[in-house]
């Protein structure tokens, strides 16, 4: 598809997602969000923002439907003990939780003793079978009298078979009340609380989570590309990491994965970089920036960039592009249409060739609903 038509319709795209509040009462200002429009030069890198997430985690739950009977317990800061909650460190075979035990003995008595009804009934069969093949032998029993009595013993051994199943299964689930880690990690999500009911559901299987644990021993950081500079990302690539919470320090890694294709939204590629964490200091959910070093590519001078939602069609035209500016009025803030022409897409921004020349604050949220000479509201 040419470079105009899909943004054309990546416009279309992002003025519907900017729409989707309805418009204020008649005579309010419309309530929008801006962003001072900055200029980037097409340097031999590019800032981008990813989310550190555990390099793998594990999801438990329990195999059969139970209470909750107990939840781990670890000391407190205060040393005292207390229900073991997300953030808490973990280690392989520690017990998470246990389900409430009694019903299950239940479950295992009761398959019991219709395990032992049934081998009781087909040792009758297997008796009967045997003495009316005797006597048939002896021209004192019929045919249809032998056939009878083999079709009741085979009745009575599939019995005796589903009756061991059942068994087996009771004793199984007796034995896996107990929901235990299988790595050394940390606790990310717990969804049980001491008398819920986990495992399971019969009519919408698999079983409920009941924990997530996570080897955060490394993590990784996912970012997006655009596909104008995908070909300069290579698997394997040293790529370091800086966080808010230790600015001043940068975590290196490696690039350990690239998408096969786009996120059909954002129309960007997911690559992600993992990072050792020895030392646990990267935690899930952190914010990161990185630098991704790259050549040039060959997109001219330092140009205004503007943020896809930014821009959509000039009110009442079906072409060009436009962008909505804000500025003071005798009245208050006011939105003024401004034609724009475009550069290359680049993903999350768009560089601006004609029509703006940075600094101006432009409408990111809300640009969709706007006509010239709108009055308007900046919202944070």
């Amino acid at each position: 598809m040419p470079r105009v038509s899909t943004l054309a319709a990546l416009v279309v795209v992002a003025g519907a997602a900017s729409a989707c509040h309805s418009k204020p009462t008649l005579g309010s200002p419309t309530a929008v969000r801006v962003a001072v429009v900055e200029r980037s030069r097409d340097a031999a890198s590019r800032r981008y923002s990813a989310q550190i997430q555990p390099a793998s985690h594990v999801d438990l739950s329990f195999r059969f439907l139970g209470y909750v009977e107990e939840v781990a317990r670890v000391r407190g800061i205060d040393g005292s003990l207390r229900v073991i909650q997300e953030g808490d460190a973990v280690r392989a075979g520690l017990e998470l939780a246990r389900l409430r035990t009694p019903e299950f003995a239940e479950r295992v008595a009761e398959a019991q003793a219709t395990f032992e009804k049934s081998q009781a009934a087909a040792a009758l069969a297997d008796s009967d079978l045997k003495r009316f093949k005797d006597l048939a032998a002896g021209g004192l029993a019929t045919v249809q009298e032998v056939d009878t009595a083999i079709a009741q013993n085979a009745s009575a051994h599939a019995a005796l078979a589903e009756a061991a199943a059942r068994l087996d299964q009771s004793k199984t689930a007796a034995a896996e009340v107990s929901l235990k880690s299988p790595i050394d990690g940390v606790l990310i999500k717990r969804f049980v609380e001491v008398g819920s009911l986990s495992g399971p559901n019969p009519a919408h299987p698999p079983a409920a989570v009941a924990f997530v644990v996570a080897d955060m021993s490394s993590v990784k950081a996912g970012f997006g590309v655009p596909d104008v500079i995908l070909s300069q990302v290579r698997l394997g690539a040293p790529q370091s990491i800086t966080t808010l919470a230790y600015p001043d320090v940068e975590f290196r890694g490696r690039i350990t994965r690239i998408a096969p294709s786009a996120d059909p939204q954002s129309r960007v590629f997911e690559v992600e970089v993992t990072i050792p964490n020895g030392d646990r200091r990267l935690k899930a959910g952190m914010v990161a920036g990185l630098q991704l070093e790259q050549p040039k590519t060959g997109l001219g001078p330092e140009r205004p960039l503007v943020e896809l939602s930014s821009v959509v069609r000039p009110p009442g035209r079906s072409e060009g592009f436009a962008v909505f500016v804000v500025e003071p009025s005798a009245t208050g803030l006011v939105a003024r249409v401004r034609d724009v022409q475009l550069g290359e897409y680049l993903g999350r921004v768009i560089p601006v060739e004609k029509g703006l020349s940075g600094g101006e604050r432009v409408v990111t949220q809300g640009a969709g609903l706007l006509s010239d000479g709108e009055p308007v509201e900046v919202i944070r």
